[in-house]
């Protein structure tokens, strides 16, 4: 029998809340959205600006949850080290780092020039 739909966002939703509980990068990822967030509030920025924030969030809460996948499913497939094993790992995680500098870079060009204007311009 195939899950229903219910079943399927349960279950998504059950491992979302296991990351952010159990991952410590989550806390630190979770903390800057928060800080992003609240800044674009006080910004009143446009509905594009937000829409590129909110995507570059995902991209990096999504990267996160992939390499968290990967790794748990090394650590029971793979528990003895094997160098290809941590390469594969090594390259999940750079995964992480590029999503996070690109939101990075994407915050920048957004919130940058806001902050400016409003504290020197406006």
């Amino acid at each position: 029998m195939m899950p229903s739909w219910t079943d399927k966002f349960r279950v998504a939703f059950s491992g979302l809340f296991w990351a952010v509980r159990d991952q410590s990068s989550f806390h630190v990822h979770l903390s800057v959205t928060a800080a992003v967030l609240v800044l674009a509030g006080l910004l009143q920025l446009p509905s594009w600006q937000w829409a590129a924030l909110i995507l570059a969030i995902g991209l990096v809460m999504t990267a996160e949850l992939l390499n968290t996948a990967i790794e748990l499913l090394v650590a029971v497939i793979h528990p003895e080290h094997d160098p290809r094993v941590g390469r594969a790992l090594d390259v999940a995680a750079a995964g992480v780092l590029f999503a996070s500098l690109t939101a990075v870079a994407i915050g920048v060009l957004i919130l940058g020039p806001a902050i400016y204007t409003r504290l020197f311009a406006g």
